[in-house]
Order: C-alpha cells, then sequence, then structure tokens
C-alpha cells in the first residue's frame, strides 16, 4: 500500500491524458523547440524570456537520458517516480553494504524514497536532487567496505556516483560531495591502522573520488562555472551590494520554528494552491526585505518580492523520527547498548551531520550560515534551505542503524514467542528494563505535552486567523488554513500514539521468536501509511490537452513568434483586473507560451542573472514610462497585455513622450472566462482568454517596437560598452536610423548618407540555434538581429565566416556589403569534454560488472 508511489505509477499508465504537476520543470518547457533532445547535446539557446540565454548543453546524465529515451509526455508522467526509485535502490544497496538486518536495509531504502525532502522535490519538478541523493547513498555503499580486495576499484565507482550527482544536482550534488568526503575522512580516522596511515589512506581516496568525480562531471562544472558563477550579477564584489547579495543568496532559508514539520506533516501548509486549507503559509521564500517591511511597522509602499514560497517539504515520518532518536540514545549507552561501538561511532558522525546540515539551513533566521557563505564560491550558491536535504539523508541512515539495532534486541526471528498476548503487559512491565521504562515514561511525556499543545493551538486559533489575513489571505482562506492545520497535529497524535503502541507490543515480547515478521509487516505498513499519505499533496496531475489548450489571444502571438516579444503593464493592478496579471505569470508565462515557442521580455525563472543584462536593464529600465517605451522599442516588444481601457492613457503618455500618437493600436480584446470541462486546484487554471469587442483586457500591438531583425546604414563604433549604453539610453539617440557597434568595423566599412535606402531583411527560417535571412541594400549596412549577443554564435555570411557584432551593447548583428546576401547565425556550445564523461560512464559500468561478479564468486 504505497499510497504516494502508487498514485504516481497509477496515474502515469492508466490516465493517458494526465502528467504529473511540475513547476521547475514543466511539460510546455520541455517541448519547447529550445530544449529539444538530442539538438540539445550540442548547446542550447533558450530564446524564451528577455533576450535569450546560453544555458549550456545537455550533459550525459540520468535526467537527460531519460528525457531522450522517454520523450517529453512520458518523462513528465514517470520522472519522478523512476527518481524515487533509484533513490530507494540507493539507500538500500548503502545498508546492504552496512551489513544492516534485511528489514533495516529495505525499510530503510522506503524511508528515503518517501521522506518528504525528497518526495516533494522530485513532485515539484526537480527530481534530480532527489536522483543526487541516491547516487550519494551508492557512492558511500561503494565506500562502506575498505577492507575490500576491490576497495580501490570501488573507491573509483563512488568518484563516479558523486560525479553523477554533481551532473544531476548542480550545486546540490557539490554540497553532497563535501559529506562524502566527510564520510571518507571519518572512516579513516576510526580505523586501527596508525595515524599516518589512516590520513594518508584517507586523504587518498578523497583525492580519487574527488578526481574522477571532476573527471565525469567536467562537462556539468564547466557549465555551473560558466553560467552560474562567472559573469553574473549577484556576484559582483561591490560593497555597496554585500547586504542585496546576502538577501539574494539566503532568500529561501528555514525559518527555525519550521524545523517541528519533521515530524507534524503540512503543519504549515504544502503548495502554493493545495486546495482545502493546505495553501503553504510559513516564511520559506520570503522576500528579506518584506521581513524589514513588517519589523518597521509597514512605513511606506511594500516591497514587490515574495512574501512567500515553498515547493518542498521535510516531513520524515513519526516512526523514523522516533527510532533515529532510540538510535542516538543508544548511542550514548557504554553499557547495555543495542549497538557496538563501530556503530555508535557512526552515529554520532551521522548526528553531527544532521545537526550541522539544519543550522546551516536556518540560513537569515540564525548565524550559522555565514561561516559556508563565507567560502569561496559559497556566496554563489542559492538557498540555505537546500542543506535540509543532507539533514534528511543523515536522519534516514540514523533510522536504519536504529532499526537494525532494534531488531537485533527485541525482534531477532529465532525461537519460540515469549508473551504471546498482551495480558502479559503488566508481567513484563513489573521485569522491564530501566531503559525500556524511562523510554515508555519519556514517550509518554511527549504525548502528554503535544496533547497539551494541540489544545492550546486550537485556542489560539483566531489568533492564527488574524496573522494569516495579514499576510495577504482572506477570511476563509485563512480559517480553512487554521482548521487544516489543527488537523495536522491531530495525524502527529494519531501517528505517535500507534508507534508508542508498536513499541510496547515489541518491549513485551508479543512479536518475538517466529512472529518477528509480523512486526516488520505493522512496521512496514506504519512507515509506508503515515508517509504515503502525507506526502500525497506533493501528488498533482494535470490534464496536459486541457491545460495547454491555446486561446485566441495565444493564436495570435503564436504565429511567427520569432518575430516580435510580449510584456504585460507593470504596477499595481485594480483588484477587479488582477486576475489577468496573475495568470499571466504564473500560467501563460511560464507554461503555455514556452508551449507554443512564444518569446517574452518577462522572466519566467531565472536564478541569476548575467551581468550585461542586469547592467541592460538597470540602465534602460528605470522609473518613468518613457525609459520603458524606450526598453520595449529596442526589445522588439511588439505585443503588451493589459486593460482594455489603458490604451488613451498609453497613446497620450507616448505623444507626451516626443513619440508619435497612436503608436499603441488593439488587436483583440477579450475577458477571461472558465474552460468548460476544466477543473484545477487553482482556480486561474480554469480560465481563459474569451474574445469579447466589450472585454475588460485587450492585447496590444506596440508599432513603434523596432523589427527583430534590421539594416541600418547608419552606425558608430565606440569601444566604451559604458558610453555605448549611455547613449543608448538617451532620448535623442534615433534607434530607427542608427545603430551602436561595440568596437571597430573593417577600414573599408563607413556609413552611407543618412538618406539613403538602408534596403530590407526578411527571415528565412528560424529555429532557436540557427537563423537564416535574407537581406538586400544598394548600400554598406549592418543588420542587427534583436537577440542577445553571446560569443558561442557564429554568423556566416552566403556561406562565409563573418565577424560577429555586438550592436546596442546587448544585441548581436553583422557586417553587409552591398547586394544580396543570405545571412545564418548558427550557436554551438557543445558540452566540453562530453566524450570524457561518456567514456567514464561505460568505464564505470564495467567496473561496476566486475565488482558484483567477483563479490558473487568470492561468496560461494
Amino acid at each position: 500500500m504505497l499510497l504516494a508511489i502508487f498514485s504516481l505509477l497509477l496515474a502515469g499508465v492508466f490516465l493517458p491524458d494526465q502528467t504529473l504537476s511540475s513547476n521547475d520543470g514543466p511539460l510546455g518547457r520541455l517541448v519547447a523547440q529550445c530544449h529539444q533532445l538530442p539538438s540539445r547535446f550540442n548547446g542550447c539557446w533558450d530564446d524564451l524570456n528577455l533576450l535569450g540565454f546560453n544555458t549550456g548543453a545537455a550533459t550525459p546524465g540520468i535526467t537527460f537520458g531519460l528525457q531522450y529515451l522517454l520523450k517529453p509526455i512520458l518523462f513528465s508522467k514517470f520522472y519522478a517516480l523512476l527518481s524515487l526509485i533509484i533513490l530507494g535502490l540507493g539507500a538500500w544497496c548503502f545498508f546492504v553494504n552496512l551489513r544492516l538486518a534485511p528489514v533495516a536495509c529495505i525499510l530503510g531504502g522506503l524511508a528515503a524514497a518517501l521522506n518528504s525532502s525528497f518526495f516533494s522535490v522530485a513532485c515539484w519538478g526537480v527530481a534530480a536532487q532527489t536522483i543526487t541523493a541516491g547516487m550519494i547513498f551508492f557512492a558511500l555503499a561503494a565506500l562502506a567496505d575498505d577492507s575490500s580486495r576491490w576497495r580501490w576499484w570501488r573507491v573509483i565507482l563512488a568518484g563516479l556516483a558523486v560525479g553523477m550527482g554533481v551532473i544531476e544536482g548542480a550545486d546540490v550534488g557539490a554540497i553532497y560531495s563535501l559529506y562524502v568526503a566527510a564520510f571518507i575522512i571519518y572512516q579513516a580516522w576510526t580505523g586501527t591502522d596508525t595515524l599516518f596511515k589512516k590520513m594518508v589512506a584517507g586523504f587518498g581516496r578523497v583525492a580519487l573520488v574527488a578526481l574522477c568525480a571532476a573527471l565525469i562531471a567536467a562537462p556539468s562544472i564547466f557549465s555551473l562555472v560558466h553560467n552560474y558563477v562567472d559573469g553574473v550579477v549577484e556576484n559582483r564584489p561591490a560593497a555597496q551590494t554585500k547586504e542585496a547579495r546576502w538577501d539574494w543568496a539566503t532568500q529561501w532559508s528555514l525559518p527555525i520554528r519550521e524545523t517541528i514539520g519533521v515530524t507534524v506533516p503540512g503543519l504549515f501548509g504544502y503548495r502554493m494552491d493545495t486546495p482545502g486549507g493546505g495553501n503553504y503559509w510559513g516564511d520559506v521564500g520570503r522576500d528579506p526585505a518584506i521581513d524589514r517591511y513588517i519589523e518597521n511597522g509597514k512605513q511606506g509602499p511594500p516591497p514587490t518580492g515574495f512574501i512567500r514560497y515553498s515547493g518542498g517539504g521535510f516531513y520524515a515520518g513519526v516512526m523514523v523520527v522516533m527510532l533515529a532518536f532510540w538510535a542516538f540514545i543508544q548511542s550514548l549507552r557504554w553499557k547495555n547498548s543495542s549497538l557496538n561501538l563501530s556503530e555508535r561511532k557512526w552515529l554520532w558522525f551521522w548526528s553531527v551531520v544532521a545537526l550541522v546540515s539544519v543550522l546551516f539551513a536556518f540560513g537569515r533566521f540564525a548565524p550559522f550560515y555565514r561561516l559556508p557563505y563565507s567560502l569561496p564560491y559559497f556566496s554563489t550558491i542559492r538557498n540555505p534551505v537546500k542543506f535540509i536535504g543532507p539533514a534528511s539523508f543523515a536522519l534516514v541512515v540514523i533510522f536504519a542503524y536504529g532499526l537494525d539495532g532494534f531488531w537485533r534486541r527485541y525482534l531477532q526471528p529465532t525461537g519460540p514467542a515469549i508473551t504471546p498476548r498482551w495480558p502479559g503487559l503488566k508481567v513484563w512491565w513489573a521485569k522491564a528494563g530501566k531503559f525500556e521504562k524511562r523510554w515508555m515514561y519519556g514517550c509518554g511525556l511527549v504525548l502528554g505535552i503535544t496533547l497539551l499543545a494541540w489544545f492550546k493551538y486550537d485556542d489560539n486559533r483566531q489568533e492564527l486567523i488574524d496573522y494569516l489575513q495579514t499576510v495577504q489571505f482572506d477570511q476563509p482562506q485563512a480559517a480553512a488554513i487554521a482548521s487544516y492545520s489543527f488537523r495536522q497535529v491531530g495525524w502527529f497524535v494519531l501517528f505517535f500514539t500507534l508507534s508508542i503502541g508498536f513499541m510496547v507490543s515489541v518491549f513485551s515480547g508479543v512479536f518475538t521468536g517466529t512472529r518477528a515478521r509480523w512486526a516488520a509487516m505493522v512496521l512496514g505498513l506504519l512507515l509506508v501509511v503515515d508517509l504515503g499519505w502525507a506526502n500525497l499533496p506533493w501528488v498533482v496531475y494535470w490534464n496536459y490537452p486541457q491545460k495547454y489548450a491555446s486561446n485566441p489571444v495565444i493564436d495570435l502571438l503564436r504565429d511567427r513568434p520569432y518575430e516580435h516579444r510580449i510584456a504585460i503593464l507593470p504596477g499595481s493592478w485594480p483588484p477587479n483586473l488582477d486576475a489577468l496579471n496573475k495568470i499571466y505569470r504564473r500560467v501563460w508565462l511560464q507554461q503555455q507560451l514556452p508551449y507554443y515557442n512564444i518569446q517574452a521580455l518577462d522572466i519566467a525563472s531565472l536564478s541569476r542573472m548575467p551581468d550585461d543584462l542586469g547592467t541592460y536593464l538597470k540602465t534602460l529600465n528605470v522609473a518613468g514610462f518613457e525609459s520603458l517605451l524606450r526598453l520595449w522599442r529596442l526589445t522588439n516588444t511588439r505585443y503588451i497585455l493589459g486593460p482594455a481601457d489603458a490604451l488613451a492613457n498609453l497613446n497620450e503618455a507616448v505623444d507626451q513622450a516626443g513619440q508619435t500618437n497612436q503608436t499603441f493600436r488593439i488587436v483583440q480584446c477579450f475577458n477571461l472566462a472558465p474552460r468548460p470541462g476544466v477543473t484545477a486546484t487553482d482556480p486561474l487554471e480554469q480560465l481563459t482568454a474569451v474574445p469579447d469587442d466589450q472585454g475588460l483586457f485587450a492585447l496590444f500591438e506596440f508599432t513603434a517596437a523596432l523589427p527583430r531583425a534590421r539594416l541600418y546604414s547608419q552606425w558608430q563604433s565606440n569601444a566604451n560598452n559604458q558610453a555605448v549604453l549611455e547613449q543608448l539610453s538617451s532620448p535623442t539617440f534615433d534607434l530607427n536610423q542608427n545603430v551602436l557597434v561595440s568596437g571597430e568595423l573593417q577600414a573599408s566599412s563607413t556609413p552611407t548618407n543618412q538618406n539613403q535606402n538602408a534596403g530590407q531583411v526578411n527571415f528565412i527560417s528560424y529555429a532557436p540555434k540557427n537563423i537564416l535571412l535574407k537581406s538586400d541594400a544598394p548600400t554598406p549596412t549592418v543588420l542587427m538581429l534583436n537577440d542577445r549577443f553571446d560569443p558561442a554564435w557564429k554568423v556566416l555570411v552566403d556561406g562565409q565566416l563573418k565577424p560577429l557584432l555586438r550592436c546596442n551593447f546587448i544585441m548581436r548583428g553583422v557586417y553587409l556589403t552591398p547586394g544580396a546576401h543570405t545571412v545564418e547565425f548558427q550557436f554551438q556550445s557543445p558540452a566540453k569534454f562530453l566524450n570524457l564523461s561518456l567514456a567514464l560512464i561505460i568505464l564505470g559500468l564495467l567496473i561496476l560488472s566486475v565488482v558484483i561478479i567477483s563479490s558473487r564468486r568470492m561468496a560461494r
């Protein structure tokens, strides 16, 4: 009865129109032309937002392998499930190599796969992080036996597994790799050799693991450093940006009070759109500026950042936490412990790992994260809450050790049953040991305190409702959330009581002897029902034909979408019109526009702003409508969404800015109405655009926007990029007649008379990485393509490679001689060391086969 996993499998197999909801990897992005495989292995130019991004080549990892084999639909159905299976198998393999009892290996694997830290992110769309945890388990499994004759081959396997974790999880994989290094050093330190030999062996293994991991993950490491560390605005060392960089890096931090979510599922809600009051209402993802705004008495205009944003939980299960705590207490007992000295030492290691990880996960809510943040490159890793993954990882390991010791002490499946029925409790209690009695007293005390806290929580329900209304929930929502949160405490009380009952029955001997297998079944049932039911809110399926159905507005935009960009009017919207703003940003921008390859100036998702784009936007997108108009003109933003009655004001503002009047015109008026037969957890996803000449909303055409491609017979060259940007932002600079070129053109190229006809250019074909144009001009010209400049782009004129120009600070272009020309822009950024990674993957599989076969032969 694997409730949550079973639901993933059931919907994937038997509901053909359903795909798993995915915030970070929605189907719309998977089917977008720029993300198609196998083309993406030779580089990816994401042309969907802003002016385009070089997102690097796809690396030969598990995720891209599954995506290539399954294709977008099947991948969307089964990716999360497959990642959880990989995680569970990795945990099981590690526990087997630790030589734990079979029941500890099996239930330990289930506890890992169903832990909300991994289950929730898999359902959220970042299952690569779940696969990363699985790879780290496999790496530790290879390292567990350091006395094997194959130990150095196993170290190589561990390094390759760590590297695969980095390929999958990027910075998350890098974080986990540090824990693997600590494991190796601790393993060597607790060995029996001399200190010198232990340190040589330990650091030697770390070096070999690091080398193998770096080699197999070389493409990902190169891409990570190139795209996410170098040239990123947030990483500028200017003193005046220190607070902003700290805010950016620590926005997703774990509030200390929310750590109770380890044992109480959904106390602070689940997803933001969970129905029935399950909306997330905690502080993870809150913009620090909002905290300062509240602390200062809400003076001035409120900040515009997230007030909350969380896509993951970290519920571990009541029984898991109980047995993990039981194991920790046993590790502190020097006499009569259920664990031997070696096991106790490892429990201390994993306990420190769990504690340190939680302290780092607190981020800006505690002082501890300042330590790793000060280390090189750690300031580029966003979101301290990522450390909750290693904390959950360690907790599962402690649980497995605890279950192994618990099984050996009370449930060894040998001999006859001692006490067959519950009436033997009195006899047992009279003879029970001090530890068992103290344990039960402690459990009873915790249960009593929990009941008192539960009643107190209910007494303060109105205070919670009042608070929720101050953080953007209306009264009905606040009341539903308060009731939901109250019920979740009841869930903990129920399973804590059942867990106490289970432990009493075990202590009293009900399951000893041949009945031990029943104890394993009962424990497995408690674990699976508890975690499975608690994880169900993360499992959300979409009817993708309905979700991605087009509408008249999208139909207009999807016609030759590479010739224009779309944006939405910024600023605060009236409550009666805010639905369009929300549906655009939550649904259209992130899902439907990518599905139809429609390019938007607005950002759907961007964790790190490239330096050139950040500078460009900060200079041009300053306060004032005139600056916004100039940005739209420069970026080929031809279509704007907004209230229909804004037309007159838009054209009046254009006229006041000194532009030609009637620059804006309405292309389509529409209203938002429910789609027939569509149900969704988010009411906005039920809405679509319906044409209506008297509609509240409109799609405007901004006729003054520069075309995507244009020829200029007049240009100015300047090697100073800052001067180019300042001139570009000046209202006196004529965007229609002149283009600014960074650097010098060839000596023979000189601008012609200003009145000279520049000619025309048209698209022959368009693909994100290959753009073919046809130009014809009677004079020398500069062809500017209003797409972002990147060195990975090459330009060919009539089949001959020509210098790629950087135009208008950030766009790309090429110089053309008079006459007709075929111009081709080609993008190719293949993963460096791709062949090396593929070779090491094959080598790793061969080594794994040899080790497994040899180990089986020796076991016979």
